[in-house]
């Protein structure tokens, strides 16, 4: 009796919460595209930044890449405003009586126990649903840079250099100043030139170095194109100003410092 009691006054509540809901005016825009893609590339930027710090195994970097856009595809949907204008009375009778008569039949149904059955999880995308999912989105959305960022990056995953290197060229396009994308971008391409960093892959971490000569990762990548230039003293020069500007106990201190001494020791030789 006292179940019966608690599951009319929930049939009460819920329908006194959908009236309240239906006479209340709304209008709103419907858009959490953006903020899906804001949250997913702050993630990239933490998983970047823990595999330069030698935090994270390669492997381990593949997997939580692949998550963060298995998460992204499935997020994303066009953006679209929609106005909501609902004639309130009719339904709010309507909903009332729906309740009422789902609930009572629902109720009268349920066993002693009310044991919950199980429920399945959707299965995880794959990296080529994944893509698929990107490509759609890119498809009805072409302007949108954070998207074709992370297609770039899902290309990667799967070894597919030539097209992210063309996501990247798009993203390119749309932002240029993105420190991020510039330094990923030289990344493919020296990827497709058996890892040389010259040629545009140099010219663009060049325009990071341009933008912000401060950066310690910008600083790391311009001494490994000094150094594949066979310019030593470049090498050196960029190096040790990053470790100048790192904190002694900075996690990628140590990653420097040995290119510094490698380079150093074929100096001397």
């Amino acid at each position: 009796m006292i179940l019966a009691w608690q599951f009319i006054i929930m049939i009460a509540l819920s329908c006194a919460f959908f009236a309240w809901f239906l006479f209340r005016p709304i209008s709103q825009n419907i858009s959490g595209d953006e903020s899906n893609i804001a949250i997913n590339q702050q993630r990239q930027d933490e998983l970047i930044s823990d595999i330069n710090q030698g935090l994270i195994a390669d492997d381990q970097y593949q997997a939580a890449e692949s998550e963060i856009v298995n998460t992204l595809a499935t997020e994303l949907r066009p953006d679209t405003k929609k106005s909501i204008a609902i004639k309130p009375l009719p339904w709010t009778l309507a909903i009332i009586l729906i309740f009422g008569i789902l609930s009572l039949g629902i109720y009268s149904q349920l066993a002693p126990k009310m044991i919950p059955s199980g429920n399945s999880l959707p299965e995880p995308l794959s990296m080529s649903d994944s893509i698929e999912r990107l490509q759609s989105f890119i498809e009805k959305n072409p302007g949108d840079f954070q998207a074709l960022k992370m297609l770039g990056l899902a290309q990667i995953g799967i070894g597919n250099i030539n097209e992210s290197i063309e996501a990247f060229e798009r993203a390119y396009l749309i932002n240029s100043k993105d420190i991020d994308l510039l330094l990923q971008f030289a990344s493919a391409i020296a990827a497709s030139q058996d890892g040389q960093f010259d040629g545009k892959s140099k010219v663009l971490i060049d325009e990071a170095l341009s933008l912000d000569p401060q950066s310690i990762q910008v600083l790391y990548f311009s001494g490994i194109v000094a150094a594949h230039g066979a310019d030593l003293d470049g090498a050196i020069k960029f190096w040790e100003k990053a470790l100048y500007l790192m904190s002694n106990d900075h996690p990628d201190r140590n990653i420097i410092e040995e290119a510094l001494g490698t380079v150093l020791n074929l100096q001397v030789k």
